[in-house]
């Protein structure tokens, strides 16, 4: 059995002694079920967090990241060699207000900086070297352009192989997708209750067993003209009147016309496995970090 990786977090000290002690390593699996981070504001608890995803991907452990506060686009900049020419765009336009210093001497000064912090832990250029080389970064951002788009129906618009090989599992991520669906559209989305996710589960399925696609445009065509005329044992009609039919297809419409789509309809498809995997191109496990926002600022931890 192999061991787990141990990741380097630090050192230990000592209240009463100004340098650090052994080194804090902390094994992997120790993280397979849940972990909290507490403490004061600027206590370090995001630069700790960073260490761990950092120090994780060096060990060849993937990671997907949900981050609503934007620091984590910052493990993007991964600088083999921070010179100050390479520092420059990401300083100059977040000075400090009372620092009138030319944007070169700031990058100067934070690159001297940078490399005597990774001197001080025994970090060199070719542990740096090593740690791109093992990772593969994406950021992915929901209902928004600013990094990698996120289709997030593509269980509901995208066929997948699985209605081929596994239907079971295919029809839960079906069912996943209308349950966001109706969510976005402020409807029921139980499975067990709602009506309407039922029938567009249905209509759906019917489409996505058949080898063809269940997107938005199709599945409004699908209740305005059913392809069915019954659902369980009871009629169309009587199990969702034509009525309650249209208001469903009103509130598809506005969401499909919506600029831009909350479901990110125009994204390129997607599935919750490419972020998590190595990528095909080079062995590297990829860190994919789902946020609203990327912050362009640069970071020392």
């Amino acid at each position: 059995m192999s061991e787990s990786p141990l990741l380097h977090l630090g050192a230990y000290q000592s209240l009463e002694r100004p340098k650090p002690g052994a080194p804090a390593l902390l094994p992997a699996h120790h993280l397979v079920t849940h972990a909290v981070i507490t403490g004061m504001t600027g206590s370090g608890k995001t630069g700790l967090l960073m260490v761990m995803i950092e120090e994780a991907l060096r060990q060849g452990v993937p990671c997907l990241l949900i981050d609503v506060k934007g620091d984590l686009p910052n493990l993007l900049l991964r600088f083999p060699d921070p010179t100050p020419d390479l520092l420059v765009p990401w300083v100059e336009h977040h000075a400090a207000p009372n620092d009138a210093r030319p944007a070169h001497e700031r990058a100067a000064v934070l690159a001297a900086s940078h490399k005597k912090g990774l001197a001080a832990w025994n970090l060199s250029e070719a542990s740096v070297a090593e740690y791109r080389s093992k990772s593969d970064i994406r950021v992915i951002t929901p209902g928004s352009s600013a990094g990698e788009l996120l289709h997030v129906l593509s269980s509901l618009e995208r066929r997948s192989e699985r209605w081929d090989s596994d239907p079971e599992s295919a029809r839960a991520a079906l069912s996943a997708a209308v349950s966001l669906l109706l969510r976005l559209l402020g409807r029921d989305p139980d499975p067990a209750k709602s009506r309407e996710h039922v029938l567009l589960s249905v209509l759906a399925e019917r489409r996505l067993a058949a080898g063809e696609y269940a997107d938005l445009a199709a599945l409004l065509d699908d209740l305005a003209e059913p392809p069915i005329t019954e659902i369980g044992a009871l009629e169309l009609d009587q199990f969702l009147p034509k009525s309650e039919r249209n208001k469903l297809a009103a509130a598809l419409n506005t969401l499909l016309a919506s600029p831009p789509s909350p479901a990110g309809a125009r994204a390129p498809p997607s599935t919750s496995r490419a972020g998590s995997h190595p990528s095909k191109d080079a062995p590297r496990p990829s860190s994919s970090a789902s946020l609203y926002r990327a912050l362009p600022a640069l970071r020392r931890y």
